[in-house]
């Protein structure tokens, strides 16, 4: 398998993983507006959280690497405060889950950019 193949399946494996982290947090934020009510908090959270998915789909449409890694650190973290959120609120299921999702996340992240950092210094 060539360096262009696995460069794909890195770029591919990490928007992926991207979108499904989106997708999940998105979810969580608008069960969390049913539960909550409508409370305004809560809308402006569902805002945010819908408003990944949409941009990561977007610079995967584009075959964006920089989108992808952009919105692939913005999903760590989101998952990395909400991990700190659980951690909290004394709840291992709440902790542990977006803990477990930032670090597969930085991990595909590190190898999508290790792909592009060679193709980089070959070319110099």
């Amino acid at each position: 398998m060539g360096l262009a193949n696995s460069q794909m399946r890195a770029y591919w494996t990490c928007a992926g993983f991207t979108l499904l982290s989106a997708i999940v947090s998105a979810g969580f934020s608008l069960l969390s507006l049913r539960m909550a009510g409508g409370h305004e908090y809560a809308l402006y959270a569902a805002s945010r959280s819908v408003a990944l998915p949409l941009a990561t789909i977007y610079a995967m449409a584009l075959r964006s690497r920089a989108g992808v890694a952009a919105l692939a650190v913005a999903m760590t973290l989101v998952q990395l405060f909400d991990g700190i959120v659980g951690l909290r609120l004394n709840d291992p299921g709440r902790a542990y889950g977006p803990m477990v999702f930032a670090a597969i996340n930085i991990g595909l992240l590190w190898w999508m950019n290790r792909f592009a950092a060679t193709r980089h210094s070959a070319s110099s």
